[in-house]
């Protein structure tokens, strides 16, 4: 024979099946967030070395970084 849940118990379960959702939105905005400022800082980087290969005439230097930056930018 089935137990029957009450209104409570199944209040119950509903607030925390949405406090879960809630949680694992919640951690996902996070990643989002937390990768794009990770890709911003990396471009950041890639910029400040390419204008440092360029000031030292490194075209093989250059030409790897701006790849790089090229492919990180289509991400």
């Amino acid at each position: 024979m089935e137990k029957k849940k009450t209104y409570q118990e199944l209040l119950k379960e509903y607030t925390m099946t949405q406090k879960q959702k809630q949680t694992k939105s919640l951690e996902r905005q996070t990643e989002l967030f937390l990768n794009h400022i990770l890709r911003k800082s990396r471009e950041e980087q890639l910029r400040k070395e390419i204008d440092f290969a360029l000031d030292r005439k490194d075209k093989e230097a250059f030409m790897k970084l701006s790849k790089e930056l090229s492919s990180h930018m289509g991400q």
